[in-house]
């Protein structure tokens, strides 16, 4: 005998994944182990025939008759009454669908399907799937009902995306959701208003870890129907992050437990109680206990299991920036002005923090001449200290009340990082915020899962999941940066692939490659490496890193950072977001500078008022985003473009930088309206005074556009260089001397300017072929065209105004450069002097090779032929063509 239970006080989820399995094994008996919920014996009253088919008392089953017994929606052998005794027997088969957690009191099972979903039936339906199973609208219905109440119409934290496509899926079968809704809506009856009452007044939160958590309790004479849904009533009324409610009912206490925040696992309070459910969602049942001793054990065991919301680890800055007892004062000033610091933490000879010295004090002194003073001469030293363990509200009381700009976290007799005020207020907003119901949040942060799925490649985010595992494996946060980030964002595809690790990224570099079996190529000084695959993709690899700039437009000084300090020294505010890739917090985007603010209203923004100063190609960059994007500079941003131009700061900058930014300009879709803007900024002529943009120079870019629109439309998928194809634009009516001048002070070398001047020649010299030619032959074109590169051939496309010639230089890249004769003229020609005959002898043996039909397709092939044949003076008597 086959048969279908679930679990004691079954609810709508558990009789649907009942009513689900038994599609599964149709002779399968459907009983219930104990009581079931109101809500459910309400709705099985007056069900049809259809729903409730095959549903049997549990007294009225012969236990030693059942040979298959499947378990849905619990695994608990406590929750399963009688069944419990044939759990394990010989000749006993049992089968598992689950949604909750595992635990201790786990049954044995032949055959498991478990995963922690919202809903039983969630699973139940991807099985149905899986097996080709279409239930009728009515089983479907119920279905969708388990759905529905076990998720609070998918608004509980434990509702998956598995759960919103199981009901989609239920409702393509058919389910009415008309009547799912008047199933599970529930009016409340006297005792249930009475008990909603008390534990609205007897509501109290506690903040505990940073964490705000509601206790509250109930009394009633005896059992309460709903007592769950009544507890989930409260959650809008309080601005709680867990909810723990007792409810005395008779003899017996239920505890309801519920949380939104991963450091309070409902399961884990339950489960000190007995109970048990998901680390959102769990209860217990309480005996030989009073409500006040119940309550008073909850509020301990709570206290216990919760973790911090946020820690000194969490929030502090790290590597720490730190002085020795005997630096000097403006050695001290030196390191504040290099770090844009206001505090730094003086160290003793043992590594132990015994002093703060602050902005004002280096300041002051060197104001009274005493910059050459020790700083332990004037250090603050009644210093504070905490446990990277710290909660916020024991960091509060330090920095705040004890009036301590820099706080020292310290484990194992060494200094692992600092906390600023400025960190603390960032926590403390976001408390504030929280609470106002406001939405802007200091480091703003989202879950990207399922937008980086729609955007990556399934194997790219396999090898993200890779690296966060292996990540956290060696006590490093990884997180993917840069453009790749704003891209998802803007829901634009970018596979070039930027982590940055907190750690050592050429180590873990090295270790990825061992994983996956790639290798990496590392740059020390910059504590970076490049990581390639075996189908050549490649993942830049970054230690976070912070840089300063010895000399404005210099290349910068690097040192090993956090992520934060790492994103600070970005260009713009855009590329300043990061995704933890680690798997306890992956797809989580963190966005410390109001880059999705920045992105929502279409603005270019750097991160500090010295962006320009320290490198003052980030113009040229953020002209390039403002036109890639269709975005527009900042007001303080294009103050600072400028005051950096009429400081003649872009003369500082090296040819080398300046060449790159310009040739990833000219390689955008449209770079005449990124030269347009530099021109009008007046950043070109600061760059070179003969560097102009001029209305001619637009006109040629519109052209040469239009011409690689054409040709990436052949889908050839030929590698070209098009920024050459606008460089070659951009010089076009420039004289050689002029040229040069310009392309030394954009750092290209004298060989690549004789090649784009041999360019520009070849340029000259091909129209001027066509235009000496009345008509040319497809030959004539080939030999015209031949040796020239395709940068060459596409601009000549571009500047000639005859369509006669675009339609030859079209042909020509379309078919004719590509064109291989199967037999070339020569050969033919060669093995028809070999057997002493002529162009007849040669056709005929072509004939006899039985090429004869081939070529009929090919007159190109005897044109070419009898071209070579002219050539060689050879008598044309007797050929027949």
């Amino acid at each position: 005998m086959d048969v279908v239970i679930s679990h004691i006080q079954a609810d709508f989820d558990a009789f649907a994944s009942m009513v689900a399995a038994k599609l599964i094994y149709p002779e399968a008996l459907l009983s219930f182990p104990g009581a079931q919920e109101k809500n459910l014996r309400d709705y099985l009253a007056g069900a049809p025939a259809e729903i409730t088919r095959g549903i049997v008392r549990q007294k009225d089953i012969d236990l030693d008759a059942i040979t298959r017994l499947v378990v849905v929606d619990t695994r608990q052998s406590s929750r399963i009454g009688e069944f419990a005794k044939i759990v394990g027997r010989e000749g006993v088969e049992v089968i598992v669908y689950d949604h909750h957690p595992c635990s201790v009191e786990d049954i044995p099972a032949a055959e498991a399907h478990c995963e922690e979903l919202g809903s039983n039936v969630a699973i139940m339906v991807g099985v149905l799937r899986e097996r080709g199973i279409a239930p009728s609208p009515a089983l479907a219905t119920v279905m969708a009902m388990g759905v529905y109440e076990d998720t609070g119409s998918l608004l509980f934290p434990s509702t998956t995306s598995a759960d919103a496509l199981a009901l989609a899926q239920l409702i393509s079968w058919g389910a009415d959701l008309r009547q799912v809704s008047a199933a599970i809506s529930r009016e409340l009856d006297a005792s249930q208003v009475d008990v909603l009452d008390q534990l609205i007044k007897n509501s109290r939160v506690l903040h505990i870890s940073g964490i705000d958590v509601l206790f509250t309790r109930s009394e009633s004479p005896g059992y309460v129907e709903d007592f769950a849904m009544l507890v989930h009533k409260l959650r809008p009324m309080f601005n709680a992050d867990a909810m723990f409610a007792l409810g005395l009912m008779g003899e017996r206490i239920y505890l309801v437990a519920r949380s939104t925040l991963p450091q309070v696992n409902a399961a884990e309070v339950a489960r000190a109680f007995g109970g048990g459910g998901h680390p959102t969602a769990a209860a217990a049942s309480i005996r030989e206990a009073t409500i006040d001793a119940a309550e008073a054990r909850l509020v301990t065991v709570v206290k216990r299991e919760t973790k911090p919301r946020i820690t000194a680890r969490d929030i502090m800055t790290f590597p720490v920036i730190s002085l020795g007892m005997d630096a000097s004062l403006s050695e001290a000033s030196e390191v504040l002005n290099r770090y844009h610091i206001n505090a730094a933490v003086v160290l003793a000879e043992d590594g132990w923090p015994a002093g703060l010295v602050t902005r004002q004090i280096v300041s002051r002194a060197e104001g009274h001449g005493l910059g050459g003073a020790t700083v332990k001469d004037y250090m603050i030293r009644d210093l504070k200290l905490v446990e990277p363990g710290a909660p916020v509200w024991e960091i509060r009381t330090l920095v705040i009340d004890g009036n301590q700009r820099l706080l020292p976290v310290v484990e194992e007799g060494r200094v692992m990082g600092v906390i600023t005020r400025t960190d603390l207020m960032m926590v403390m907003h976001e408390k504030m915020a929280k609470t106002e119901g406001a939405e802007l949040k200091p480091a703003q942060t989202k879950n990207l899962t399922g937008l980086r799925g729609a955007r990556l490649p399934r194997e790219i985010c396999g090898l993200l999941r890779q690296a966060g595992e292996l990540a956290s494996s060696m006590g490093f946060n990884i997180y993917l940066v840069g453009g790749i980030v704003r891209d998802m964002i803007l829901r634009i595809s970018n596979l070039d692939v930027d982590v940055v690790v907190e750690g050592d990224g050429i180590a873990f570099a090295r270790n990825f490659c061992q994983a996956v079996g790639a290798r990496y190529a590392s740059h020390e000084k910059y504590k970076t490496a490049v990581v390639t695959l075996g189908d050549g993709t490649h993942i830049d690899v970054a230690t976070a890193r912070l840089e300063y700039y010895k000399t404005p437009g210099d290349y910068p000084v690097v040192e090993q950072s956090t992520l934060k300090l790492d994103l600070y020294r970005r260009d713009f505010t855009i590329n300043t977001m990061a995704v933890c890739l680690n798997p306890q917090r992956f797809g989580e985007l963190i966005d410390f500078f109001g880059a999705q603010r920045d992105i929502r209203e279409k603005r270019i923004r750097v991160l500090h008022a010295l962006s320009f100063v320290e490198d003052p190609s980030r113009i040229l960059r953020a002209v390039r985003f403002e036109q890639r994007y269709g975005f527009t500079l900042g007001k303080q941003t294009i103050t600072l473009v400028h005051a950096a131009v009429k400081s003649g700061l872009l003369g500082s900058v090296s040819g080398g930088r300046i060449s790159r930014e310009i040739r990833q300009m000219l390689g955008e879709d449209d770079p005449a309206k990124g030269l347009e803007r530099l021109a009008g900024l007046g950043v070109l002529t600061a760059i070179h005074p003969d560097f102009q943009f001029l209305p001619a120079m637009k006109d040629c870019f519109a052209r040469v556009r239009e011409t690689l629109l054409w040709f990436t439309m052949l889908f050839t998928h030929e590698e070209y260089r098009p920024w050459l194809v606008y460089l070659l634009g951009l010089v076009d009516q420039m004289k050689t001397k002029k040229i040069v001048d310009i392309c030394r002070r954009l750092g290209i070398t004298d060989e690549e300017i004789r090649a784009l001047l041999d360019s520009q020649a070849k340029v000259q010299e091909i129209l001027k072929g066509f235009a000496a030619a009345r008509t040319l032959k497809p030959s004539g074109v080939v030999k015209l065209l031949e040796g020239a590169s395709l940068e060459v051939v596409l601009f000549a496309m571009s500047k000639t105004r005859s369509s006669a010639v675009k339609e030859l230089i079209s042909s020509y890249i379309t078919a004719w450069r590509s064109y291989r004769p199967p037999v070339s003229g020569k050969d033919l020609l060669a093995a028809g002097f070999a057997r002493g005959r002529y162009l007849g002898g040669t056709l005929r043996l072509i004939r006899d090779k039985g090429l004869d039909g081939e070529l009929k397709d090919h007159r190109e092939a005897m044109e070419f032929a009898r071209a070579r044949l002219q050539e060689a003076q050879t008598p044309k008597q007797g050929v027949d063509e």
